[in-house]
């Protein structure tokens, strides 16, 4: 038997998750996870052995009720507590919706500062028109859109979790980390952008290498035409997905070294791999065509703007608005390169080598920070119920707790097997494992040594982690004791008490500022969205939910526009005068929960200027906008109301 050792890789995944684990324990929720994950691991310890006595039969059915009911919750969440997106996600969604309703145009500088979610806006536009040929709205078409993508991934992994491993304990932990985590009802399902369909597209490039010797003939051209789409897809909705192709030199190196590339039949898989990514760029080609759209240099970043990024230590690696600031003052993107190149060096020599090392700590634990995943691209609900908002520091913290456990223990149960694990190359389950492994080193190498960073990009490693877990062998199953089932569940009950007695107790200490209700989509200034012109006298007037007490509202106007805005109770009449701060009208005042109007109302001569966001068939709020009494279902003020 043929193995490699030491086991190099996996020993810097485990350096890599441990680092990862120690940054999701650093907010006062932390200590709470922390003891969670330990009663959890506990109890699925001693409940493993019995897991795993259950049929199959038995699994279909628990699984595939537990599913139906994930389901069920997944609409209820969307109806009850549907999300006001903002920032990248809804400029795509934006474009999409302007491009389904047949308006070729691209009127911001977004798509030509960020290129790659060209191939995005244009596809999902698809879809939309598609739906419409079924008398589906816009909303209703993003949240199914949301659901089928986010549930075909949960689905195909516990199937891919299932086949590599034959675990039912496994398996229903699996479900417990999908169905019963934050991970089935934030992020993924309230917001549709890049990050979920780059993990589905990991997951069926995965599944496609399954097995690959073993296939036939058939099996393989099936396997192979969706690898290629896969890729191709990939590679145009995240360009990083060209991480696979070191970790994929580095897995065939590994083989050839030990005499089993040909005992593999890799070859021919690398090989549609590598077409899928060429396929990339002339499919990525045609869609700006279709789609209408030209590059303006004048506008475009290099590459380099994110590798500069990367190095700003006041940022942490993260996004730093000074650079892009500076960015956009610099009339080329030629003139931007130039810039970047000369500064880079200068950021990595003032930090010296200690300084580089400990800001790519700070990136990797940035990276794989968990406890954000419901404040996501999330501006707030658009109106939330009663019942969560009184008691919202509650629901946080438990969201906080829930997914960071989950997240840990999966981390610690993978990097207990990394540890003993030596792989064993004439194993195709193993190498699978050795290749997740290396794939996952890339994306956290490539976001911590050289790019800029963000909590949600290390995500995209998750469907590589289980598929390792999954994959690497178990060690021999040790006997438990008597009263290791009563133990389970003791752990377990214990885990949960702790989980909701810390976000009760703590979860108050953590939003400082709580969005009761928002509209706050918006295609921003700083990409050229055009304000609003109100002519003297009109009024915009808009109906606002308030289902719970605040103490702030505010209503985004424009920079230098005079108008008056003011705030009114329908319930009693009362009229609250909101005052200019900048570009945003605001009121400090308390407010009983109810029924609000806005009004804007331009007293002046001339026409003055409000940022309004406009659709053409996404609604953006629950009520619509009115101008002089004229109803505009799909147009909205941008305001925040919170409780501060």
């Amino acid at each position: 038997m043929k193995k490699i050792k030491p086991a190099f890789l996996p020993a810097i995944l485990i350096l890599c998750l441990l680092i990862g684990s120690i940054g999701n324990l650093t907010s006062v929720l932390g200590v709470p996870a922390l003891l969670v994950v330990v009663l959890l691991g506990a109890g699925l310890y001693f409940g493993a052995p019995r897991l795993d006595h259950l049929s199959t039969r038995q699994l279909r059915w628990g699984i595939g009720l537990g599913l139906l009911a994930m389901l069920i919750a997944q609409v209820v969440v969307l109806h009850v507590m549907p999300n006001t997106v903002y920032h990248d996600p809804y400029r795509v969604l934006s474009q999409a919706d302007q491009l389904a309703a047949g308006h070729m145009t691209w009127d911001i500088t977004y798509f030509w500062r960020y290129a790659n979610n060209v191939p995005l806006a244009y596809l999902l536009s698809l879809w939309l028109r598609l739906t419409q040929l079924v008398g589906l709205s816009t909303n209703l078409s993003v949240h199914l859109l949301s659901i089928l993508v986010l549930d075909s991934f949960i689905a195909l992994a516990l199937h891919t979790i299932w086949q590599l491993s034959q675990r039912a304990s496994l398996l229903v932990v699996a479900f417990g980390f999908f169905a019963l985590t934050p991970f089935a009802y934030t992020y993924y399902l309230q917001v549709f952008y890049s990050d979920l369909p780059t993990m589905l597209v990991l997951l069926i490039i995965m599944r496609s290498l399954l097995n690959w010797s073993q296939k036939t003939s058939r099996q393989r051209w099936f396997a192979g035409s969706g690898l290629v789409v896969a890729v191709m897809l990939g590679a145009m909705l995240k360009p990083n997905l060209v991480v696979l192709l070191p970790a994929l030199l580095i897995v065939g190196l590994i083989l050839a070294r030990q005499h089993l590339w040909r005992q593999a039949k890799l070859t021919l898989p690398i090989l549609l791999i590598v077409l899928g990514f060429g396929l990339s760029l002339p499919a990525t080609k045609v869609i700006d065509v279709a789609a209408n759209y030209q590059p303006r240099t004048a506008f475009s970043f290099p590459a380099t703007n994110w590798i500069l990024m990367g190095y700003n230590q006041h940022s942490n690696g993260g996004y730093s608005g000074k650079d892009v600031g500076r960015a956009i003052k610099l009339p080329s993107q030629a003139a931007r390169q130039r810039y970047n190149l000369k500064t880079i060096p200068k950021r990595i020599k003032t930090l010296g080598v200690v300084g580089v090392i400990r800001l790519w700590v700070v990136k990797l634990g940035i990276v794989l920070n968990v406890q954000g995943i419901q404040r996501w691209y999330n501006g707030g609900f658009r109106a939330a119920p009663s019942w969560y908002s009184n008691h919202a520091g509650f629901y946080q913290g438990l969201t906080v707790i829930g997914y960071v456990a989950a997240t840990l223990l999966m981390w610690g149960a993978l990097m207990l097997k990394l540890l003993r694990w030596r792989p064993d190359l004439t194993d195709p389950h193993q190498i699978l494992a050795l290749l997740a492994v290396t794939t996952a080193l890339g994306y956290l190498a490539f976001h911590t040594l050289l790019w800029e960073v963000e909590p949600r990009y290390g995500q995209a490693i998750l469907p590589l982690l289980w598929v390792a877990l999954a994959a690497i062998p178990r060690q021999a199953r040790q006997s438990r004791p008597r009263w290791a089932n009563q133990a389970s569940l003791l752990n377990s009950a214990t885990a949960l008490l702790v989980a909701f007695g810390a976000a009760g107790v703590l979860g108050a200490q953590m939003p400082q500022k709580q969005v009761i209700a928002a509209q706050r989509s918006q295609l921003s200034v700083q990409y050229h969205a055009k304000p609003k012109t109100v002519t003297p006298g009109t009024v915009l007037a808009e109906v606002v939910d308030v289902n719970a007490p605040a103490n702030y509202f505010s209503v985004q106007i424009h920079a230098g526009s005079q108008v008056q805005v003011t705030l009114t109770t329908l319930a009693t009449g009362q009229h609250y005068r909101l005052t200019m701060a900048g570009s945003v009208a605001r009121l400090h005042h308390q407010l009983a929960a109810g029924k609000y109007r806005i009004t804007v109302q331009n007293l002046t001569t001339r026409g003055q200027q409000v940022d309004v966001t406009h659709t053409y068939h996404y609604q953006l709020a629950a009520h619509p906008l009115t101008v002089n009494g004229q109803s505009q279902p799909t147009t909205s003020l941008i305001y925040t109301c919170m409780q501060r």
